[in-house]
């Protein structure tokens, strides 16, 4: 089960409101696919599966959108955050960011258990209010321009070895 956070500050890439949320369930409707959208030059696409793996959790994925135009063998990494937003308290509910590396065989990284379906169908808890409920992705690329530095220390000769005791220095001041 994942461990949450909150947050205040508002996610950076995608709001999606669904309006009539437990209609969902007696309408025989398991999934919702959002658009497209970009974040850092990449199309993706959130998955919100209303049933999970596991018919008490909601599940949600985030899948890369429009992956022709990438080079053979692409590969991707990413960290990723999906939120539930509390329409109460306007604070933002998240599942910690998850690094992942997205791949030509491997375009999609989600979340089996996001949130019991418990928490949501509270109204005190403020995710589900006049039957809307507003899921929140954000998605950071992680670039290949590490700084890279080397130390070496070549041909050390140590001639001697010394022993350090380590004393109480709070007795110093008596």
């Amino acid at each position: 089960i994942t461990a949450m956070e909150t947050r205040e500050a508002p996610p950076a890439h995608l709001l999606v409101k669904i309006e009539s949320f437990s209609l969902l369930g007696t309408c025989g409707i398991d999934e919702y696919e959002t658009r497209e959208f970009v974040a850092e030059d990449y199309k993706w696409r959130l998955i919100i599966y209303f049933n999970g793996k596991n018919c008490e959790y909601v599940s949600v994925s985030l899948a890369m959108a429009d992956t022709s135009s990438l080079p053979a063998n692409w590969e991707v990494n990413v960290v990723f955050n999906i939120f539930l937003y509390n329409q109460i308290s306007g604070n933002y509910l998240s599942s910690p960011g998850r690094t992942r590396c997205f791949l030509e065989t491997k375009s999609e990284w989600g979340i089996s258990k996001f949130i019991s379906k418990k928490i949501p169908s509270d109204p005190t808890n403020g995710y589900l209010v006049n039957e809307n409920i507003v899921f929140v992705a954000e998605v950071f690329v992680v670039k290949k321009d590490a700084v890279i530095e080397c130390v070496s220390l070549n041909n050390i000769n140590i001639h001697y070895k010394h022993d350090f005791k380590i004393s109480d220095f709070s007795k110093l001041n008596e």
